[in-house]
């Protein structure tokens, strides 16, 4: 059985297949099942939410700890984020090296 996350080409079979069950992609794809259903999951439609909400998270004791699905989430996500520089430092930052 496969370890580490999926692949792309894992990811898009699933894509490809949402009549399957997570029990039926395991299967072809060699991968357990704990980590296709979290993968159909969290790419569920009606799952609307951020990462933010798959964050294990004891409030009495004032932890919160990153999950595997949470931080699959943020790594989907990351093509979606834009960074910039707030206007205040506009001026003031110079780039030597472009990336």
């Amino acid at each position: 059985m496969k370890k580490g996350p999926l692949s792309n080409k894992e990811k898009q079979f699933i894509a490809d297949n949402p009549s399957m069950q997570p029990e039926e992609i395991a299967a072809e794809l060699g991968r357990s099942l704990k980590v296709v259903s979290r993968y159909v999951e969290i790419k569920s439609p009606e799952k609307e939410g951020g990462a933010h909400e798959l964050f294990a998270r004891k409030t009495d004791r004032g932890v919160t700890v990153m999950t595997e699905a949470a931080s699959i989430a943020s790594d989907e996500s990351k093509g979606n984020r834009t960074t910039s520089s707030p206007k205040r430092y506009e001026g003031a930052i110079h780039k030597i090296k472009e990336d």
